[in-house]
C-alpha cells in the first residue's frame, strides 16, 4: 500500500516555507562569521550616557545619518570599514554609502522587503530591524573607548519606539551595536524596555549581520518566537524560513542581554553533537559525535577524546587523519558497558585551537535496569515540540537496538504543547516496515500532561528479539474544526542523527511507511521504551504481565491479564544479594500497584508465581 507523506512541523514554524530574495549564493562572498562563534548571553548594559559624539539624522523616522567614523578599522566581510552610516529603523551599513528605502520588512514574516532582503543592501548589522520612529528622548549617539588595539565603539539607539499600526509593542526600548578592534566582534547588546500600549500582538524585526546576501554563507541571523524569552533566541544560517525575530510587549528583553558574533578562527575544530543513549540498560555503548572544521583553515590528525565519568567510568581516543573547511564528520568511539546503575557524564572534546568556546560537549546518560531514550532528564522546551496538520493522524517514532531478547510493555512520550490537552493519543509499537505490533489504548491528554514524561502502558506487551525495535506516539487526527497541535516533545540535535527517528504520516490501523526524521532536522523525540528481560518458566505467564514504570520511585504497578491463576499470584522482590525484601499478592485480569517506597535505590528482581509456573523481571528503584 502506498501511503502519501505529510511532513511534521515545529511549533515555531509556519505553515509554508517562505521564499529568499536577493543574489545567489555563487555570486555572494562566504561572510566570515559563522554559527560557531555566535552567543546569546546575559549582561550589562552601560547608557552611554554624554560619552562620545550625538550622531545627527534629518528626523527619527526612516532616516539615514551621515557617513560617521568608526574611531578604528574594523574588518567585516573580508574589507576594511572606517566608516558607518545609522539608519532610525534599528540597523547600520558598514562603510560610507548609505542604504536605500525599503528600511523595514513589508511582510509580517519576513518574506519580502527590508535591507535583509535587498541584494544590493551588504556589510549590514541589524541589532532591532523594525519601522522605529522617534518618542521625545530618542537620541543616537558613538562612542569609542579602549587603548588602541582593543579599541571598542558602541553605538546606540536611545529611546526609540515602533509604530503603528498592529499594535505599538515598545513605549520605548534601547540598544546598542559594539565593535571591537583587532578581534572584529560584534555584539548587539539590549537595555531595558517598556511595554508600549498594545494590543498585545507580535512583530517581526530583523537580528543578524548580512554580508553580500542572506544564504546559509553569507549570513547569521537571530530568530526567537514572540512569546519566548530573549534568553531563548537562537542563531540561524542564511535567511529566515520560519519565525523572524519576533517581539512583542509581554515579552521584553532583560537589560543586558547580548547576542554575539565573532569571527571564525584560522583553526577551529567544533564538537557539535554527542551521539548516545540518554537512558540505557547494561549494554554495549556506541557512543559517536560529529566534529565540524568550522575555521578558516583545513585541519589535519586532529584527536578526539571521549571521557565517561559518574556511576561507570571509560575513556577513548580516536584521530580526524583529514577535514577540510566546513566539512563534518562522525566519530565512533570504541563501545564500552556500563555496569552501574547512575548518572554518567559523557565528554567529547579536541584539543584547544584558535576558538575554545565549542572544544568540548557533554551529555548526561542515565544506566537504568531496562529503559531505552534517546533522551535523558533535560526539561524540554514546549516551543519546539513538533506535530503534524490537524487533519492527519500520524506517529512518531525512535528506533532502539537490543542485544537480547526483551519484552517491550509500555512507552513514555514527552507531551509538551499545551494545545494537546484534549487531544487524543496513544503509543505504539511497530516493525522495521512500520506495520503495528501493539498498542497502547486511546488516552485524552490532561493539564497535567503538559511538560511531563506520560507513560502509556501496552495494551499487550511485545516481545521482540535481539536487534533494533521501533517505539512512537501517535498523534490523532483533531476533531473537524479543531486546531493543530504538536504533540510530541524533542531535544535539540543539531545535526539529527540518522536511522534513529522516524514519521509515518497518514498513519492508519496497520501502521504505514517509515520516514527518516533526520533531513527535517528536528531534534531527538522525547520517546522511552520500557523494556524487560523476561525469565521464567511459562511463555503465557510472561506474556500476561506487564510491569511499569521503571525505573520506578517505589510505586509499581503490575498488569496481569489472562494468567489463567488459580486464586492470587504471588510476588516476590529480591535484592542484588538475593535477600527477598517484599512479598504481595496479585490478582489475574487486575491492575495490581505494589508499593516499594520503602526500598532503597538499587536493580531489583520481581518474580510473579502461580503454581509451579513463574516469570521474572529487573526493575530499578529511583527515588
Amino acid at each position: 500500500m502506498t501511503h502519501s507523506y505529510t511532513a511534521p512541523w515545529r511549533k515555531l514554524a509556519l505553515a509554508a516555507m517562505l521564499g529568499l530574495a536577493g543574489t545567489t549564493a555563487a555570486q555572494a562572498q562566504a561572510l566570515n562569521y559563522n554559527l560557531f562563534g555566535t552567543s546569546n548571553s546575559a549582561g550589562t548594559y552601560t547608557d552611554l550616557g554624554t560619552s562620545g559624539t550625538v550622531i545627527t539624522t534629518p528626523n527619527n523616522d526612516d532616516a539615514n545619518s551621515a557617513s560617521t567614523p568608526i574611531g578604528f578599522t574594523f574588518n567585516f566581510n573580508g574589507t576594511a570599514f572606517t566608516d558607518f552610516v545609522l539608519n532610525t529603523n534599528g540597523f547600520l551599513k558598514l562603510g560610507t554609502t548609505a542604504p536605500a528605502a525599503p528600511f523595514f520588512y513589508t511582510d509580517p514574516q519576513a518574506a519580502a522587503g527590508g535591507p535583509l532582503n535587498t541584494a544590493t543592501e551588504t556589510n549590514l548589522l541589524l541589532p532591532l530591524n523594525l519601522d522605529l520612529e522617534g518618542t521625545a528622548t530618542t537620541e543616537y549617539r558613538v562612542a569609542t573607548t579602549g587603548a588602541a588595539g582593543s579599541r571598542v565603539t558602541t553605538i546606540q539607539w536611545k529611546n526609540v519606539s515602533d509604530k503603528l499600526p498592529a499594535g505599538k509593542q515598545f513605549a520605548n526600548i534601547s540598544f546598542q551595536v559594539k565593535l571591537y578592534e583587532t578581534s572584529n566582534r560584534v555584539e548587539f547588546v539590549y537595555g531595558t524596555a517598556t511595554a508600549g500600549p498594545g494590543p498585545d500582538g507580535f512583530k517581526a524585526a530583523a537580528v543578524g549581520i548580512k554580508g553580500s546576501d542572506n544564504t546559509a554563507t553569507t549570513s547569521v541571523l537571530v530568530t526567537k518566537g514572540s512569546v519566548q524569552a530573549w534568553g531563548l533566541a537562537s542563531f540561524v544560517a542564511g535567511n529566515y524560513t520560519g519565525n523572524a525575530h519576533n517581539v512583542r510587549s509581554s515579552v521584553l528583553p532583560d537589560a543586558g542581554r547580548t547576542y554575539t558574533f565573532n569571527q571564525a578562527a584560522a583553526n577551529d575544530a567544533a564538537v557539535l553533537s554527542i551521539y548516545a543513549l540518554g537512558k540505557t540498560p547494561s549494554i554495549a555503548q556506541t557512543v559517536q559525535a560529529v566534529v565540524r572544521n568550522t575555521g578558516a583553515s583545513a585541519l589535519t590528525n586532529v584527536p578526539v577524546t571521549l571521557s565517561v565519568t559518574g556511576a561507570n567510568t571509560f575513556t577513548d581516543a580516536k584521530i580526524i587523519p583529514t577535514l577540510a573547511v566546513g566539512a563534518s564528520t562522525v566519530v565512533t568511539f570504541t563501545a564500552f558497558t556500563p555496569t552501574t546503575v547512575g548518572n554518567n557524564t559523557l565528554a567529547v572534546s579536541v584539543p584547544a585551537d584558535g576558538s575554545n568556546n565549542n572544544n568540548t560537549q557533554t551529555y548526561t546518560q542515565v544506566v537504568t535496569a531496562g529503559t531505552f531514550s534517546y533522551a535523558n532528564n533535560t526539561p524540554f522546551d514546549p516551543n519546539l515540540s513538533v506535530g503534524f496538520t490537524a487533519t492527519t493522524t500520524g506517529a512518531f517514532v525512535a528506533r532502539f537496538t537490543t542485544p537480547t531478547a526483551r519484552t517491550i510493555t509500555a512507552v513514555a512520550a514527552g507531551i509538551a504543547d499545551p494545545n494537546t490537552v484534549g487531544r487524543t493519543v496513544y503509543s505504539v509499537v511497530v516493525d522495521a516496515n512500520g506495520a503495528v505490533l501493539g498498542r497502547s489504548a486511546d488516552y485524552v491528554v490532561q493539564t497535567a500532561d503538559i511538560n511531563t514524561l506520560k507513560t502509556l502502558p501496552l495494551q499487550t506487551a511485545v516481545a521482540t528479539q535481539a536487534g533494533g525495535f521501533y517505539v512512537g506516539l501517535v498523534q490523532t487526527a483533531a476533531p473537524a474544526g479543531g486546531a493543530r497541535y504538536f504533540p510530541m516533545a524533542t531535544l535539540p540535535e543539531n545535526p539529527t542523527r540518522l536511522a534513529t527517528f522516524f514519521t509515518i504520516a497518514p498513519f492508519a490501523a496497520n501502521g504505514g511507511t517509515l520516514v527518516d526524521a533526520a533531513p527535517s532536522n528536528l531534534g531527538a523525540f522525547v520517546l522511552d521504551a520500557q523494556t524487560s528481560i523476561v525469565q521464567g518458566t511459562s511463555e503465557a505467564l510472561n506474556r500476561a504481565i506487564s510491569m511499569y514504570p521503571n525505573p520506578s520511585t517505589g510505586l509499581v504497578k503490575l498488569d496481569v491479564r489472562g494468567a489463567n491463576a488459580k486464586g492470587n499470584l504471588q510476588v516476590s522482590v529480591v535484592n542484588m544479594l538475593g535477600q527477598t525484601v517484599h512479598t504481595a499478592a496479585l490478582k489475574d485480569n487486575f491492575t495490581n500497584e505494589v508499593n516499594l517506597s520503602g526500598l532503597a535505590n538499587g536493580m531489583y528482581l520481581l518474580k510473579v508465581q502461580t503454581g509451579a509456573d513463574y516469570t521474572v523481571r529487573q526493575l530499578t528503584i529511583t527515588k
